[in-house]
C-alpha cells in the first residue's frame, strides 16, 4: 500500500479519538443515541481543528448497524466504505471548485433519492462560505426542507461570510483551537504508533508552530520525521520552520530585563547571521514575553504555553516590573506588525528593542522618577542651584521674593502706621465690636505681577512720594491720552519696591483694569513713570475690595463732578450712606 501521511493515516475514526472538541461530541453523541438528529449543520471553525473528520464520524454513527452506543463500529461495510470515501451515501462537495447555481442544482435534484444502504444520505460541503449569491438562494429552501432521509453538513472557516437565512436553518457548531497540551498528548499517540522518536522540546516546539491544527503538528512532525531519519529532534524542528532556540528567547528577555540594549541587538546580529527570519524571531519574542506577563499576573497560568521550564519563567518574569513588562510585550508586538510592511524589518526591530531598553519608554515608575531626576539635573546646571531640589523647592530666608509676594498684606491687622494705605471709607456703627473702616486685608489678585526691577536709579522712591504726584501724573494722562485717563479714575498707588509699582483698581472696574493692562497702554505708563521718577519702571495692576481713602488733592482732582461745577455752577451734596430722606 502506498504511503499516507500522518494527519491522513491517524486520522480520528471515532468520537473518543477527536480531542479539543468535547463540547461538540459530546451533543453529536447523545443526538445520535436519542435519535434527535436535525437535517443541517454548521461546522465553522479555523483549520485543522477536526471539522470535515467530526462530519465523518458523525456520518458513520449514523448509517452504521452495528454501532456501539454512538460509536461507530469501523467494521461494517458502510463505515469502511465511509473511511475509504467510497460510500454512495455520503457525498463530499467541495465548493470552492464547484460554487455556481449549477452545481446547487444537480445536488437538489440528487438529494431526492432514497438512501442505497444506509439509513441517511448525506451531503458534506466543505468551504460553504465559497458559494456565490446565486448558489445560496438556489440551496436555501433544499436547506430549510430537505427529504426525510437526507441531510446537510456545512463546514467553513469564515462563517461571517455566510447568509444569514443559512445560518438560520443550521445548527452550529464552533470549533475551538486545540491546546498545546492536547496537541502534545496526540503527537505522542501518533509517535508511538508510527515507531518514532521524538525530542520533548520538539513537540512543544511543533506544538506552539501548529497554533492550535493538529493537522499542521502532524504535517510538522512528518517532515521533521523525514528529515531526520525516524528521529525528531529540536534542531531539526527549528531548521524546518526557521525559529529560534528558546534559550535564545530567554536571552533576549533578560537582555530586556536588565534594559542592555547593546547586547540585545548583538543577539539580533547572530540570528541574521544564521539566517533566520527576524520576523519570526519578533513573533515568538512577543509570545514568549506574552507568557512572561501572564505568569507575572496570574503565577503558574503559563503552564500550558509548554514555552519552558515554568520554574525559570517564573525567575526571569521577576526581573521584570508588572507596567515595564507589559510595555515590553506591546513595543515588540507592535514592531512584528510593522515588520510585515517594512522593507528594512530588521531596523523595525533593533529600534523596538533598543525604545524597551530605555528608561524613558518603559512606562514603569522607576522609569518616571529617572527621568524627573535627569529634568532636575538639567535645571540645577543652567541656574546654578545645585544641591536643592527643583520640584519642591520653597524660598528659602533672605531670598529675593517676586514684588507680586512680598506685596501681599498680612492677614493680622495692620498697624496705624499703615493706614495710610488702602482702607474702607465706612464709619464704625454703635454697638458694634468691629470697626468698619479696618484696612483691606486681602486684595484679590486677578493680573499678572512684575518682576522685581533692579535699582537703577541714584535716590529711592517712597510709595508716599508716589501717591503724592499721582494726582500730577493722572492730570498728564488726561492731557495726553484722553480715553486712557478714564480708566485711571479710580485706580490708586497699592504697593512699591525699587521701581516697580503696583496699582489698585476697585473690584467691580475690572474691565478698567484690563484695559490699562494692555501692552501698550502699561508701556506709555511705565514711560511716564520715569518722566516724574528717574530709572526704568515696571507696573502691574490688581483689584481690591472696598474703597481707599484719598487724599482730599485726588479726590477732588479725578472727581467728574469737577467739570459739572465748571460748566452749569451749583454745589456737590454728599448723603451719608446711613442717612435717608429727600434732596428737597
Amino acid at each position: 500500500m502506498a504511503y499516507q501521511a500522518l494527519y491522513r493515516e491517524w486520522r480520528p475514526r471515532t468520537f473518543g479519538e477527536i480531542i479539543g472538541q468535547e463540547h461538540i461530541t459530546r451533543t453529536l453523541k447523545n443526538a445520535v443515541e436519542s435519535g434527535r438528529v436535525g437535517h443541517a449543520y454548521l461546522f465553522c471553525g479555523t483549520r485543522g481543528t477536526g471539522k470535515t473528520t467530526t462530519a465523518k464520524v458523525f456520518t458513520k454513527a449514523l448509517n452504521c448497524p452495528d454501532r456501539e452506543g454512538a460509536e461507530p463500529c469501523n467494521r461494517c461495510s458502510s463505515c469502511t466504505a465511509i473511511n475509504e470515501g467510497l460510500s454512495v451515501d455520503v457525498i463530499e462537495v467541495d465548493a470552492a471548485s464547484n460554487r455556481g447555481i449549477d452545481e446547487i442544482r444537480d445536488l437538489r435534484e440528487k438529494i431526492k433519492f432514497a438512501p442505497a444502504a444506509g439509513n441517511f444520505r448525506i451531503y458534506i460541503i466543505d468551504e460553504v462560505h465559497m458559494l456565490t449569491h446565486e448558489a445560496f438562494n438556489a440551496l436555501l429552501k433544499t436547506l430549510e426542507e430537505p427529504p426525510r432521509q437526507a441531510m446537510l453538513i456545512l463546514a467553513t472557516t469564515e462563517p461571517h461570510k455566510i447568509p444569514l437565512t443559512i445560518l438560520s436553518r443550521c445548527q452550529r457548531f464552533d470549533f475551538r483551537r486545540i491546546v498545546p497540551s492536547d496537541i502534545i498528548q496526540r503527537l505522542k499517540e501518533v509517535i508511538a504508533g508510527a515507531k518514532l522518536e521524538a525530542e520533548e522540546e520538539a513537540l512543544r516546539l511543533i506544538a506552539r508552530a501548529a497554533e492550535g491544527g493538529l493537522r499542521d503538528a502532524l504535517s510538522i512532525l512528518d517532515q521533521a520525521a523525514s528529515f531526520g531519519g525516524m528521529k525528531v529532534t529540536a534542531g531539526d524542528v527549528h531548521n524546518i520552520l526557521g525559529t529560534v532556540r528558546v534559550d535564545a528567547l530567554s536571552r533576549m528577555a533578560g537582555y530586556l530585563a536588565a534594559a542592555s540594549a547593546g547586547p540585545a541587538l548583538t543577539l539580533v546580529a547572530e540570528l541574521t547571521k544564521e539566517g533566520k527570519d527576524l520576523r519570526l524571531f519578533a513573533r515568538e519574542m512577543a509570545g514568549y514575553l506574552r507568557a512572561l506577563l501572564l505568569d507575572k499576573l496570574a503565577p503558574g497560568a503559563s503552564a500550558a504555553e509548554v514555552w519552558d521550564d515554568p520554574a525559570q519563567m517564573a525567575n526571569l518574569a521577576a526581573e521584570f516590573s508588572k507596567d515595564g513588562l507589559l510595555r515590553v510585550v506591546e513595543l515588540i508586538a507592535a514592531a512584528e506588525q510593522d515588520m510585515k510592511w517594512s522593507t528594512m524589518p530588521g531596523v523595525i526591530l533593533e529600534l523596538a528593542l533598543v525604545k524597551a531598553c530605555r528608561a524613558e519608554v518603559r512606562g514603569d515608575m522607576t522609569a518616571l522618577y529617572s527621568r524627573l531626576e535627569a529634568v532636575e539635573e538639567k535645571l540645577k546646571s543652567h541656574t546654578g542651584l545645585k544641591g536643592k531640589t527643583m520640584v519642591t523647592r520653597e524660598a528659602q530666608p533672605g531670598e529675593n521674593k517676586p514684588l507680586w509676594e512680598k506685596s501681599r498684606p498680612a492677614k493680622a491687622p495692620v498697624s496705624p502706621a499703615q493706614a495710610a494705605g488702602p482702607s474702607v471709607a465706612k464709619n464704625k456703627p454703635a454697638g458694634s465690636g468691629v470697626a468698619r473702616d479696618t484696612p483691606v486685608e486681602r486684595p484679590q489678585r486677578q493680573e499678572q505681577g512684575i518682576k522685581d526691577p533692579a535699582s537703577d536709579s541714584a535716590g529711592e522712591v517712597t510709595l508716599e512720594q508716589v501717591k503724592g504726584a499721582w494726582s500730577e501724573i493722572i492730570n498728564v494722562l488726561r492731557k495726553e491720552r484722553l480715553p486712557l485717563y478714564h480708566n485711571y479714575t479710580k485706580a490708586f498707588p497699592l504697593t512699591l519696591r525699587g521701581r516697580g509699582l503696583v496699582i489698585g483698581f476697585p473690584e467691580e472696574e475690572a474691565l478698567a483694569r484690563e484695559m490699562a493692562g494692555r501692552p501698550d497702554h502699561k508701556k506709555y505708563l511705565e514711560e511716564l513713570m520715569g518722566k516724574f521718577f528717574d530709572g526704568k519702571w515696571q507696573v502691574a495692576f490688581t483689584s481690591y475690595q472696598g474703597r481707599i481713602n484719598l487724599p482730599e488733592k485726588d479726590r477732588a482732582a479725578r472727581a467728574p463732578v469737577v467739570d459739572v461745577k465748571k460748566r452749569f455752577g451749583g454745589e456737590e451734596i454728599i448723603l451719608d450712606d446711613d442717612s435717608e430722606g429727600t434732596l428737597f
